[in-house]
């Protein structure tokens, strides 16, 4: 059996997330159902990171297991062919046995945009949250320092079962500004289901100035619940990391 690994990217507007979920138009799903038509046997896609509902990537890896000798470098073009508009294959290889999308990750990358112009753009409210207030960004990036490391963070979660391990290591975050608004981007050994878009909620209402720089940090501390999540068209993973 060969195991190839694809670099996929997709606009997760029209998606149910990534994992595969009956009667759901989902990116896992579209994928097998996509390579069980090319080449014609039963394939089980495995991702790097489980995306939520209209959350997009551009760099997220999947793996699979094909007993079929279709050349590598023929299989992006004829995958292509074959997805629909907003999910396209832009790299393929074959990999080592052992590797696993996700097992062998050592990190990921997710990107946050806020756009705060005065009034909603069409060009941009698919791919960024529209937040029309000044932010201070000096003030959002000490209250992410502050939780930079590794931490439990179970209170910036949601629908995580009790006894599932919470504690992921933030390796880096940085706010940083843009033409018309605040990017933010988190690496991290990884990330817990809403723990982006919780830690983006909460920092939005620090740079606001309606919540103080340690905010974030008493959370942890505190371990009481983040309430503010931003939505779900401003996140794209970036990058997946992967150990030598």
């Amino acid at each position: 059996m060969r195991n190839l690994r694809l670099q996929v990217e997709y606009d997760g507007t029209d998606f149910h997330g990534f994992a595969r979920q009956h009667g759901m138009r989902t990116v896992q799903g579209v994928l097998e159902h996509t390579l069980q038509a090319t080449l014609n046997e039963p394939i089980e896609v495995f991702g790097a990171s489980r995306t939520d509902a209209g959350v997009h990537a551009r760099g997220q890896v999947v793996n699979y297991f094909t007993s079929r000798p279709i050349p590598i470098e023929r299989l992006t073009e004829i995958l292509n062919r074959r997805l629909p508009i907003d999910l396209k294959v832009q790299h393929a290889q074959e990999v080592r046995a052992n590797f696993h999308a996700r097992l062998s990750a050592k990190s990921r990358l997710y990107r946050y945009t806020i756009y705060t112009g005065a009034h909603p753009s069409v060009w941009k409210l698919r791919y960024a949250w529209h937040y029309p207030r000044q932010l201070d960004i000096t003030a959002m990036q000490t209250a992410l320092e502050q939780i930079l490391g590794e931490h439990d963070f179970r209170p910036f979660s949601v629908k995580i079962p009790s006894e599932q391990n919470t504690v992921r290591t933030l390796y880096r975050g940085a706010v940083l500004p843009t033409r018309d608004g605040v990017r933010i981007e988190l690496e991290a050994n990884g990330f817990l289901r809403g723990m982006v878009r919780l830690i983006v909620g909460e920092l939005a209402r620090v740079g606001e100035g309606k919540q103080s720089v340690d905010t974030l940090r008493e959370r942890l501390e505190q371990r009481t619940q983040a309430t503010h999540m931003a939505p779900a068209a401003g996140l794209c993973l970036i990058r997946v990391k992967y150990k030598l």
